[in-house]
């Protein structure tokens, strides 16, 4: 079995959303997040686990919206979605296609080893 092929499946389906969903690129990361908000930095190798880290800290930046009373009325995610500007959503869309493409090879590599 590939050590990393979780982060794989869970990528290439983020991958396929932010292709070919409709909408503008904010849109589109919402529905690739759906797709890969299960990976923890666990999944990753260690090399690709900063860019992982990057990924989820620029997509959670807002931080969540809370009530009068102090709970979460919207989630982080889906607050910074609606306030991040399409040229900062581009940046997380293209990590995310570089990081599928290196936990991808490095899974492959790992599978081909000695």
């Amino acid at each position: 079995m590939h050590q990393y092929h979780y982060a794989v499946e869970k990528l290439s389906v983020a991958v396929e959303c932010l292709a070919t969903h409709p909408g503008d690129v904010r849109e589109r990361l919402m529905a690739a997040f759906l797709g890969f908000h299960p990976l923890t930095e666990k999944d990753f190798p260690l090399e690709l686990q900063a860019d992982w880290r990057w990924v989820i800290k620029e997509l959670s930046r807002c931080g969540p919206q809370l009530s009068h009373d102090g709970k979460a009325r919207i989630g982080s995610f889906e607050n910074t979605m609606k306030r991040i500007r399409k040229a900062t959503g581009a940046k997380i869309a293209e990590k995310i296609y570089h990081l599928y493409r290196a936990v991808r090879e490095y899974d492959l590599y790992r599978q081909a080893g000695p």
